[in-house]
């Protein structure tokens, strides 16, 4: 029994042993994953700029090395193309419908390297041809890490950051738009706590634009019970946007409520007007309300008749006898 004992106790110190000549190279391991790891920052990563046929515009962009080591970075003009309705976009080389990539000449064209803390200016020149469609123009300037040629490197993969540029070349331009949707994630509710709608802007012009949008929310006695600002974001030509407001209700809720989408777009203010509805049936509030009035209503129908025959005999008795 000793010796099985002394043998248990000999596995477990050899255990612990080699569990702690591990745990150091696990921090290691992970200090070196941080190390290598690559992070970016851009100022401004919007551009939004107005220019004439012809017209050259310069504009700073400020790139920020916020990693541990020294990196080294190259840039290349691309156009892009809206992806999904989220926001989101596909960077190429490619000519688009509305493309600006040639346009651009970036100063320092060639590779730079950027010491860890520190930061690089680029000038970005974009020169619009004479023959310049009038209409938004957009693209980028891609900034990329070179990988190290270091094969023992943990980390050979590039790392790439991409502000937006959206040019509005001045001339005959077309401002037109539509609500494509506009509805709530569900149509009846309980008591959820929050209600979420989504509004789908269409830009079927020529020009990007930065809508102003507002919900108002009515009762179904058409008293107005809250008013919220639709997040501002720009819709691209030929594209769809879709945004997401938020409505919290306050307090207790029942019945039809009407909402109003309110937009406003282009330098001419023009607006555009959507509708939907939600209904809201507590029934964990209205269930034990009616379940409590039946109980009630049962009692009084079921003793009916001996409440009848008590009150009668309470009369009796209050009567004065002859």
């Amino acid at each position: 029994m000793g010796r099985v004992l002394n043998r248990t106790v000999r596995w477990a110190v050899a255990s612990l042993l080699i569990a702690a000549s591990l745990l150091p190279l696990r921090l290691v391991t992970a200090q070196t994953d941080a190390q290598d790891t690559v992070s970016l920052g851009i100022s401004p990563q919007l551009l939004d700029v107005t220019a004439n046929p012809g017209e050259t515009i310069r504009n700073t962009f400020r790139l920020t090395n916020a990693s541990a080591g020294s990196i080294e970075v190259v840039t290349t003009p691309k156009n892009f193309t809206p992806r999904g309705e989220e926001g989101a976009v596909d960077l190429t080389v490619d000519d688009t419908d509305f493309s600006l990539a040639d346009w651009i000449v970036v100063s320092p064209s060639e590779s730079v390297a950027i010491e860890p803390g520190k930061t690089q200016d680029y000038e970005v020149a974009i020169s619009v041809p004479e023959t310049a469609e009038p209409g938004s123009h957009f693209g980028s300037v891609v900034f990329q890490t070179v990988p190290p040629e270091n094969d023992t490197a943990n980390a050979l993969v590039s790392q790439e950051i991409a502000p937006v540029i959206l040019v509005r070349i001045a001339g005959d331009t077309t401002e037109t738009a539509e609500i494509a949707e506009f509805r709530a994630e569900k149509s009846v509710y309980s008591n959820e706590d929050s209600v979420q709608f989504y509004s789908r802007i269409e830009n079927t012009g020529n020009v990007h634009f930065k809508p102003t949008a507002k919900i108002t929310i009515e009762n179904m006695f058409g008293s107005q019970v809250a008013e919220l600002d639709v997040e501002r974001r720009n819709v691209l030509p030929s594209s769809i946007r879709q945004l997401t407001t938020e409505w919290q209700p306050e307090g207790f809720q029942i019945g039809r409520y009407t909402a109003t989408l309110s937009l406003v777009y282009g330098e001419n203010d023009e607006i555009r007007v959507a509708t939907t509805s939600v209904t809201f049936i507590p029934w964990q509030t209205i269930v034990p309300i009616v379940l409590l009035v039946g109980i009630i209503i049962f009692v009084m129908v079921k003793f009916n008749d001996r409440l009848k025959r008590a009150a009668n005999a309470l009369r009796g008795k209050d009567q004065p006898k002859e």
